[in-house]
Order: structure tokens, then sequence, then C-alpha cells
């Protein structure tokens, strides 16, 4: 064979892998002005595909890595940065996951091309989520939109990017990062979230659907700082929530009080778990005063709970000064 005889290597392979860059250093720079990015990906896909067509039929197969890497170095390497600047975030916006996809796929193939793309992910993550968290008029929706984009993100890396260790840092590096920006606020309104989703009247989930996010909840949670901001307001809001009544599931607050004490320990949970075990004591009580006015025949002639309260687990009120009517003071 010619290549056996060096002729196909001095005569032919060099001034070919030579015209063959020339070519695509001109193209890269010509098509990176003129296609959207989702159009150059499909570009660089499709000339991949010809020259592995040529390399079979046309070409020595020694010729196969230098000819496929001449083309990834003057299609991708020399412009990553050039492509993620220019396309990555719509592509993100969308999501467009088979381009997202195909972008993985291509730069996974050139030295440094995952990690180029993982600092512009990364960056991306920052730039969206700080907008979300930084702007008070998005308060409203603001842990909502936050659960939203994590979900988002979540599924381009497990559907485009194969569920990459790196992204999946990355992600949680960002969100702990733009979170933590705003101080306090987060921490409060995730809490305010919580309240909304335990409260009596939302009739948005099933109990499966409200376990769930719970959990998504809590991955929020594990990225704030201000966890104490978090208990303060989270304790507040439980309070008015089994004094009024207001639970929508017993079962519901006993999981997110687990999920808080599996997260932090218990010391930040015992106070939390103090209220419900008056409140259950209280229960007893009541009972037992029913009972006592049963067996006595003695009419009381109105409806009376008695809540007795632990001062140390509840969050603390201004005194106020209580006057029985003369009904109640001599059941004291």
């Amino acid at each position: 064979m010619l290549s056996d005889l060096q002729i196909y290597q001095d005569a032919f392979e060099h001034k070919f892998l030579l015209a063959t860059e020339r070519l695509y250093a001109a193209e890269g720079q010509r098509l990176m002005r003129e296609l959207a990015v989702p159009q150059y990906l499909a570009h660089v896909e499709k000339r991949l595909r010809e020259e592995n067509e040529r390399l079979l039929h046309y070409l020595d197969p020694c010729t196969k890595w230098q000819l496929i890497h001449t083309i990834e170095r003057q299609l991708l390497s020399e412009h990553l940065a050039g492509i993620l600047s220019k396309g990555l975030e719509s592509l993100m916006d969308g999501p467009r996951q088979q381009d997202l996809t195909t972008l993985y796929s291509l730069f996974s193939r050139v030295k440094d091309g995952l990690n180029e793309l993982c600092n512009h992910f990364n960056a991306y993550i920052k730039k969206k989520g700080r907008t979300i968290v930084i702007e008070p008029e998005r308060d409203k929706t603001m842990v909502a939109e936050l659960l939203e984009f994590k979900e988002q993100l979540d599924n381009v890396v497990t559907a485009c990017f194969q569920r990459n260790d790196r992204f999946l840092y990355s992600i949680r590096e960002a969100f702990e990062h733009f979170i933590n920006q705003r101080q306090n606020k987060p921490a409060e309104l995730i809490a305010k979230f919580v309240d909304l989703k335990l409260r009596a009247g939302n009739k948005e989930a099933t109990e499966e659907e409200l376990e769930r996010l719970l959990d998504k909840i809590m991955v929020l949670f594990r990225f704030i700082h201000g966890k104490d901001v978090f208990e303060a307001f989270y304790k507040k809001d439980l309070a008015k929530r089994l004094l009024v009544g207001k639970s929508a599931s017993v079962d519901a607050e006993k999981s997110m009080l687990s999920k808080l004490k599996q997260e932090c320990g218990g010391g930040f949970t015992c106070k939390l778990e103090g209220m419900f075990k008056d409140m259950e004591l209280s229960k007893d009580i009541n009972i037992t005063y029913k009972q006592h006015l049963a067996a006595s025949q003695e009419t009381v002639g109105l409806e009376l709970s008695v809540y007795i309260l632990t001062m140390g687990f509840w969050p603390t009120y201004p005194p106020v000064e209580v006057r029985l009517p003369a009904e109640l003071t001599r059941h004291q």
C-alpha cells in the first residue's frame, strides 16, 4: 500500500490536512458570524458526518484522528467562548433540550469544552437567579419562581448533560451564591411559602403532591444561610396554624418538622416539637375536663377549649390583660 511506502503521508496526507485546516478555519469564522448557535451546531455535526464518510471511502484509516481533530479544533475549540456567549442563554431560557444535548455532545469532544460549558452554565444560573431574588417586586412569586427554575435546571442536566456531577454541583454552588445575595428575605419568604401550603384551605395539591413539594422546598432551605430567620418566621406561622386550627394536615406538619430535624438537628426543632406536645397535652386536658362536666352533670352553657402553652416553646406576644366573664370565672 501507498501508506506502507510513506508515499501517502509524504505526498498527500500532510498537504490534505493543511488544506482542510485552512478550509475549516475560514468556514468557522464565517459561519459564527452568519448563523445562530443551533444552526451552527447542526452544521458542525453535519461536517463531522461528512468527513467520517470520506474516511470510509477515500482515505487511509491512519488519517482519521488527525482529520477529525482538525475539524473539532477549527469549528469547536477555536469558538468555545463565542458559541456560549452567543447562544447558551437563549438555549437555556427555552429550554431547547435537543440543541443543549447537541451542545454538550460536541463540547465533550474537545479539550476544556465541558469546563467552559460548565463555567458559562454556572454564570447563567447566578445571573438569572439573582434577578429573581434581588428585585422586591418579585417577592410574591420568588419562591415559586426559584422552585420552577431549579426544576428546569435539573431537567436540563438529566436530559441533556448526562447528569454530569460537575453540572449538578454547579447548580448547588450557584443557588447558594445568589440566594444569599439578599440577606434574610429569601429565608422569610420560604417560611411564608411553607405556611401558605400547610394552611387549611389550600386545595392545590393531594397529600402526595404536598409531600413532594415540601421536599423541593427543603432543597431551597439548604441553600440559605439565615436559617435562624427561617426558624423565627416558621415558628410564628406554625403557632398561628395550631392555635387557630388552620393547619391543613397534622401529618404534613409533622413531616415538615421531621425534614427540618433531619437537616438541622434536634436543637433546631426542639421548640417546634414542644409546641406540638403542648397541643396534644391540651387536647387531653380538654377531654378530661369535658368528661368531668358530664360526670358532675354540670351545665356550662358554652363550648370551652383551653390551650396550656409552655412559654419557652412559643413566640412571645405583648402582654394583654384578660378579663373573663362571670360564666368563665367560676370554672377557673
